[in-house]
């Protein structure tokens, strides 16, 4: 694919990218300022209840999407299992609420903004998607849609940098949801979460519900228990039918519903686990006006074969390629044109390229390193960070002069893609030649690519050591007073793709 280097005029044209989805219920349904919601969030998740004895990892879940007073706390339960970094791609199956819908929609917006910042959609999926005949691109059941939008603080807080499938459900029947689980199903690979979202009963004259007349907190919390124990069952059948017969008013059911016909396609179901369960009512000591809330997480017990290589699949050969052309204009501009920042042609460039990404571009020379330069946060679309960074590592590596116009036909380019980084307790949860590795202390920080301490034939102790030394610090100051944060990569090269 032919790319070339130009001003980027983004900046010239102002306001907001029209591909923006608002924040819809800021400021009702959770706070609209970024420091209380933060504070907020942070706040339910430290007081949640501690994970359950878990069979596995978190791989789905079902979440509730009430105002925070009354359903963030059951919520947290939920997502205070996830760790930074953990998932690079979220699925979210909202009920629609405001718009009659038939089928699903994902949408067409670039991003969906909190008062946290954007979050990106993964347009590729939302494309794959839309070749199931039931899931259109409508933007109406999702412009107002709060049942989508308040679980992204919490994956915001919780995972940090993730991109969003925005699935919308209306009506389906059950072939129906056996159409969209089939086409979800490719989807869900070992980066991938699944978030249904729903509350459980709303009870009272408000719902036109009152099975109970006067009633009580047993008696709604049996009611719900009933569905729960056919989710907990991986019986999507017998929950449409305790739907049918009970007629409890769960606004997800159609989500739920998916995510449990999805789980049945898989090879290993997962487990499902009751994290947490409440209701408004135990807020307002009023159960003849209250909704129920459920965080149920499935847990990972095995995966398809498939799925297995989905994380060596993160970019297609020719997005690598695309990639590594990018950054081959980008040193040959550098160094014989003097270009400082160059940027990418946004029309001449995948949209999985232009999605927030953070890289390392490594030059070197007859085998030995002639620069490296990278970034740890995601701040600015994939292909611009290689450019720049591709520039910076051909000029601005202070170990290295820059790199002269008669190196460049000898001049070897390596990319490093990197996965979030995450915390970890200590050097026990290094693996050598998996993880990059980031240590900081007093204000000060160094990182490792996973390669360094494979070529260097380092222990995990001699890694930290020579850490601490490319940070300025003691050799043995990772003892005590450090973070460390491990990440991993897609390494790819020249001649490799």
């Amino acid at each position: 694919m032919a790319m070339r280097l130009f001003k980027d005029k983004s900046d010239e044209r102002g306001g907001t990218p029209s591909g923006v989805r608002e924040p819809a219920v800021a400021g009702t349904f959770y706070p609209d300022d970024a420091k209380t919601l933060s504070t907020l969030v942070d706040k339910q998740l430290a007081a949640a209840p501690g994970a359950p004895n878990l069979p596995g990892p978190p791989c789905a879940m079902i979440c509730p999407h009430a105002g925070y007073a009354y359903s963030g706390p059951t919520a947290a339960a939920n997502y205070k299992m996830l760790q930074p970094g953990q998932y690079a791609r979220v699925v979210v199956l909202a009920p629609s609420h405001y718009a009659l819908l038939q089928g699903a929609s994902v949408g067409s917006f670039t991003a969906f903004r909190t008062p946290l910042g954007d979050v990106p959609v993964d347009t590729e999926a939302a494309a794959a998607l839309r070749g199931c005949k039931l899931v259109g691109d409508q933007m109406g059941p999702q412009a107002r849609e709060h049942s989508l939008e308040v679980q992204l603080p919490f994956l915001q807080k919780t995972l940090g940098r993730f991109n969003l499938v925005p699935l919308v459900v209306g009506d389906v029947t059950p072939p129906d949801r056996d159409a969209l689980a089939t086409a979800l199903l490719p989807l869900w690979d070992e980066r991938t979460l699944v978030v249904a979202s729903s509350d459980f009963c709303h009870y009272g004259p408000s719902f036109d519900f009152e099975p109970f007349g006067r009633t009580d907190r047993e008696h709604i919390a049996q009611l719900d228990r009933e569905g729960i124990d056919r989710i907990l069952a991986l019986d999507a059948d017998g929950f449409e039918s305790y739907m049918a017969r009970s007629r409890n008013t769960i606004c997800g059911q159609a989500p739920i519903s998916v995510l449990l016909r999805l789980a049945k396609l898989r090879k290993s179901p997962p487990r499902p686990v009751l994290a947490a369960y409440a209701l408004s009512g135990d807020i307002e000591r009023d159960y003849e006006h209250s909704v129920s809330y459920a965080a149920i997480t499935f847990c990972e017990t095995g995966r398809p074969a498939q799925a297995k290589a989905a994380k060596a699949a993160l970019l297609s050969a020719d997005e690598k390629s695309a990639l590594l052309q990018l950054a081959r204009q980008a040193v040959d501009q550098s160094v014989t044109g003097r270009v400082e920042r160059p940027v990418v042609d946004t029309e001449g460039v995948a949209s999985k390229l232009m999605q927030p990404g953070a890289a390392f571009v490594t030059l070197t020379r007859g085998g030995e390193l002639r620069g490296c330069i990278g970034t740890i946060e995601p701040d600015e679309p994939l292909a611009l960070c290689v450019a720049n960074n591709a520039v910076s590592a051909a000029t601005r590596d202070p170990r290295f002069f820059p790199v002269g116009a008669d190196e460049l036909s000898d001049i070897h380019i390596e990319i490093n893609v990197l996965f979030p980084p995450y915390r970890v307790r200590g050097i026990e949860e290094f693996v050598l030649g998996k993880h990059g590795i980031i240590l900081e202390k007093n204000g000060r920080r160094a990182l490792f690519l996973p390669e360094v301490m494979v070529e260097q034939r380092w222990t995990p102790e001699e890694t930290l050591v020579h850490l601490c030394l490319k940070a300025g610090l003691p050799r043995d100051a990772w003892r005590s007073g450090s973070t460390l944060h491990c990440f991993e990569t897609e390494a790819f090269g020249e001649s490799e793709t």
